[in-house]
């Protein structure tokens, strides 16, 4: 049963991989859409679309970990299902040492914003 669940695993962590890259690439675009709609808007100052930023990564889930007058900027981690069930695929040691590596090593996905 294990060599079942391995064998059908690893393609399915393939393609899930190349997923969560189109998926990744689409997550981006919403960002940068949303910061030039706020940075078109003249009606609002920079504080408040500052302000409007920093809510945007807050609600996304991100920790703000720099804000000042012309930028805010917010991290996260990102756990990726592609690289687990690769893993899974990979005799289950895949499977912890990517854990370890979400846990330990990974960086934390970056967006930042400046206002000039």
């Amino acid at each position: 049963m294990n060599t079942i669940i391995m064998l059908f695993s690893l393609p399915i962590g393939i393609f899930l991989l190349l997923r969560e890259k189109k998926a990744m690439q689409a997550y981006r675009k919403i960002f940068d859409d949303f910061f030039q709609e706020v940075k078109a808007d003249n009606t609002l100052s920079k504080k408040e679309k500052l302000d409007l930023l920093e809510e945007m990564l807050y609600q996304n889930g991100y920790q703000i970990t720099e804000k000042d007058d012309h930028h805010v900027r917010g991290e996260k981690k990102i756990f990726s299902v592609g690289w687990l069930f690769v893993g899974l695929g990979t005799l289950y040691i895949g499977l912890i040492v990517y854990v370890l590596y979400y846990l330990y090593f990974q960086k934390p996905y970056v967006i930042e914003f400046q206002i000039d």
